[in-house]
């Protein structure tokens, strides 16, 4: 008996900064003993963590 096959889903990419954000939260909540929800939060209010542009050169031409 043949099965049918379909295509394996695609996985999903974290864009670069949301991916910046995530280690800078991961660090800081290391650093000061706060859950990583907690260190996004309060870096996300103080304005520290910022989009930055994505670093693909061939958008960059």
């Amino acid at each position: 008996m043949i099965l049918v096959v379909g295509k394996k889903a695609k996985q999903k990419i974290e864009p670069q900064a949301d991916r910046e954000m995530a280690i800078e939260a991961a660090y800081f909540a290391r650093k000061f003993g706060l859950t990583k929800e907690e260190a996004l939060k309060t870096l996300k209010e103080a304005g520290v963590v910022e989009l930055l542009p994505s670093r693909n050169p061939a958008k960059t031409r």
